[in-house]
């Protein structure tokens, strides 16, 4: 989204503050899949089997990696879930239905400007310019200091 004014930037800026989280699950989650993969040819777990020269079971390793990834995967969805939630009451604040479903399928569903475009039957570049007027009417609900928090970090 370019030439966006500030307010649209800052809105932005903030209904998107869990995006980054959905990246790290996915990061995890790929290396979860090398793990099975890594693992796939081990024919069983064998304690007192101890394949590395460091002396540590990489069976026993790998599995102790993969339960932490779960472990931090199902942290990162529970905080994307409370702040969908906070995102969701905001976005349910803006009156016109058109600019309410686009905020939430761009900022809940994480739809592409692409699958946007798509479902509102919208040219190219049709989507961008509308959200900037989507972005413009949530901003009035999205409080200076929830802004200040996300946007410019709690120290000024």
């Amino acid at each position: 989204m370019s030439k966006l004014n500030k307010r649209q930037w800052e809105a932005h800026i903030w209904l998107a503050r869990m995006w980054d989280k959905e990246r790290e699950i996915e990061m995890y989650k790929i290396r979860m899949d090398k793990i099975i993969s890594q693992l796939s040819g081990i024919g069983k777990y064998d304690a007192e089997f101890v394949p590395s020269q460091t002396g540590e079971n990489s069976v026993e390793t790998k599995n102790i990696e993969y339960s932490t990834l779960c472990d931090k995967i199902e942290k990162l969805i529970d905080e994307i879930s409370i702040e969908n939630l906070a995102t969701g009451d905001i976005i349910d604040q803006v009156k016109d239905r058109k600019m309410h479903d686009m905020l939430y399928d761009r900022y809940i569903n994480r739809m592409s400007w692409n699958q946007i475009g798509e479902k509102y039957h919208y040219a190219q570049r049709q989507p961008y310019n509308y959200m900037h007027k989507c972005l413009e009417e949530v901003r009035k609900y999205i409080s200076d200091e929830a802004i200040k928090e996300v946007v410019y970090g709690s120290d000024e």
